[in-house]
């Protein structure tokens, strides 16, 4: 079988930041049907990473959407092909739920436009797959932290871009709050979409990822399924912790012992 060419595919990029390099060569394919997860320590490079992936950040190399050269699509050609999710869950208007999302469709008209019915059957399905249509009708400032990333996620869902980008999306969320989000970010990619997301709880990463990317000091070092990945050797070498990786068929667990 022949594997489907990627939605998303960068070679060798390099990103420097105020004259510090902080993206070293990092080469990534992104696949339909697939939720890669990008994890590394704090500083490692990865939001920036992502941002480059974006088209939000200038970068050294090649990025292609199906082929085609990122830097050659329009800023409207861009926000229909990705959607990116940013750190945090920060509404600073009291606006609706529903418009909120109904936001992901910028790209497919204007301030003065309309809503068509694809816009509303998108939005619908936004809703109803976050689990917030019931919230449809409240301001977005009166939900709780959990709700508020089920909007911003419905917000881009909206979109229907084939590719998701999600930077560290259950940040200050409380466990019950990860496993949703995560459990709507594989479904979105089992869904065809191509989907990444940083993360830094390893144990949500091996339980949700198709592929596990791991970053360390600007450079990409492992790239594969998290049991090729999350070893106690690499977490050692990488993250300076002692871990052990329990497997069974449930999946792998990675447990972390202490800092080394």
């Amino acid at each position: 079988m022949i594997a489907a060419a990627p939605k998303l595919r960068a070679t060798d990029l390099v990103v420097r930041l105020g004259g510090a390099l902080v993206v070293d060569g990092a080469t990534i394919d992104l696949r339909a049907g697939e939720l890669t997860v990008l994890v590394g320590p704090n500083g490692a490079g990865k939001t920036t990473l992502m941002r480059a992936l974006a088209g939000l950040l200038p970068a050294e190399g090649r990025i292609n959407i199906d082929g085609r050269a990122l830097a050659a699509l329009t800023v409207q050609e861009r926000a229909r092909r990705i959607a990116y999710l940013p750190q945090g869950h920060v509404f600073h208007w009291p606006m609706p739920v529903a418009a909120v999302v109904a936001l992901g469709r910028y790209a497919y008209a204007d301030a003065f436009t309309t809503p068509t019915d694809a816009d509303r059957r998108a939005i619908a399905k936004a809703l109803a797959a976050t689990g917030t249509a019931e919230f449809a009708d409240r301001a977005v400032t009166t939900l709780s932290g959990g709700e508020r990333a089920r909007v911003a996620l419905a917000r881009a869902l909206a979109s229907e871009a084939p590719i998701l980008l999600a930077d560290e999306p259950t940040v200050s969320l409380d466990p019950r709050h990860q496993l949703v989000v995560m459990e709507l970010l594989a479904r979105a990619a089992h869904d065809g979409n191509a989907v990444l997301a940083i993360g830094h709880d390893l144990a949500l990463a091996a339980r949700f990822a198709d592929r596990i990317v791991i970053m360390h000091r600007g450079r990409l070092v492992a790239d594969g399924a998290p049991r090729e990945v999350l070893t106690a050797e690499r977490m050692a070498a990488v993250f300076g912790v002692e871990a052990i990786v329990a497997d069974d068929a449930s999946g792998l667990h990675p447990v972390l012992l202490r800092p080394l």
